[in-house]
């Protein structure tokens, strides 16, 4: 196989908790997509979406269908997918067919790997693949590089997936938004669960978070990471309503007010100090303010309620 040396030297991802937006955001900026933080969040869906594992350890907020939101990123201008194989995720095989794929990508395509997290490739080479570093040099999870060596024997993460970000063209901003509001609904109502699954979606993630904090048995720094996590999103999307929204008034305050208060509760939730049972409720608060901005969503996916914003 040949590994021909391919450099995106300016590529970085902002260091945001959510590593798979802040990897869709770096991609963007190497294109040339100006968009500001809020937006990424709102435009995407991403504000919407909460993913609990059922002992809450700090897969959640990765281990999800992701689909949706890409299609709405599409719209925004930037096509992922993801490299697949018929192969084994934990074999050898998988391994060395991902990189095969890998290195047939083109220099115009960039590539990301979704291992401990989400990293953009931004140097390879005959012996190595170089990663942006959300986080800084300092944080383990977060890889620099990985020999070619390393990814065929499978010593950092034996699971890790890999995706392409690739340019597209932008729709119009009225149709990105409504694209994404009416995502947004459909992800509140998504109660569907396979029986065999650790993990809760939607409405089903905020009573398996609550009650899980409530027993007193469940994993202390995945609880402390989801929320780090969703409330970023919730905070990020408040702003938007708040600063970016053109639609009705009224409906961009509910929002941004109702968004801020569900950060702030989930937020709080991560303090070492707050004790489970005022965990719990605090999670309560949060999923009752959740019901509301599902209505608030419901009433501006109507055309008439979305300005033409282009």
């Amino acid at each position: 196989m040949n590994v021909a040396t391919k450099s995106h030297a300016k590529l970085m991802q902002p260091n945001w908790n959510s590593t798979y937006m802040s990897a869709i955001a770096g991609a963007a900026e190497y294109y040339g997509l100006k968009y500001s933080a809020p937006t990424f969040f709102v435009e995407s869906g991403y504000f919407a979406v909460l993913n609990i594992q059922r002992d809450l350890k700090p897969c959640g907020p990765y281990c999800w269908n992701h689909s949706p939101i890409a299609k709405n990123i599409e719209a925004m201008g930037l096509r992922v997918k993801w490299l697949h194989s018929n192969f084994d995720c934990k074999s050898s095989d998988y391994r060395e067919h991902m990189l095969e794929q890998i290195c047939a990508v083109d220099s115009d395509t960039l590539v990301g790997m979704a291992g401990l997290e989400f990293q953009l490739l931004c140097q390879r080479d005959a012996r190595k693949f170089t990663f942006t570093l959300p986080w800084g040099p300092d944080v383990p999870t977060c890889i620099r590089e990985l020999s070619i060596d390393d990814i065929r024997a499978g010593n950092h993460f034996p699971g890790t997936a890999w995706f392409t970000v690739q340019q597209t063209s932008v729709s119009p901003r009225t149709k990105r938004l409504h694209g994404s509001l009416a995502c947004a609904v459909e992800l509140y109502q998504q109660n569907e669960q396979f029986e065999d699954s650790e993990y809760s979606f939607g409405p089903n993630a905020w009573e398996q978070w609550a009650t899980k904090l409530e027993s007193g048995s469940y994993d202390n720094r995945g609880h402390w990471w989801s929320s780090m996590v969703w409330s970023e999103a919730r905070r990020q999307a408040a702003v938007y309503f708040r600063t970016e929204w053109e639609g009705p008034a009224s409906v961009g305050a509910d929002l941004s007010t109702n968004l801020s208060k569900i950060s702030s509760l989930i937020a709080k939730s991560a303090n070492q100090e707050v004790a489970d049972t005022d965990r719990a409720q605090l999670i309560r608060q949060a999923q009752g303010i959740d019901a509301l901005i599902h209505q608030n969503l419901e009433s501006c996916t109507s055309p008439f309620n979305v300005k033409e914003l282009n």
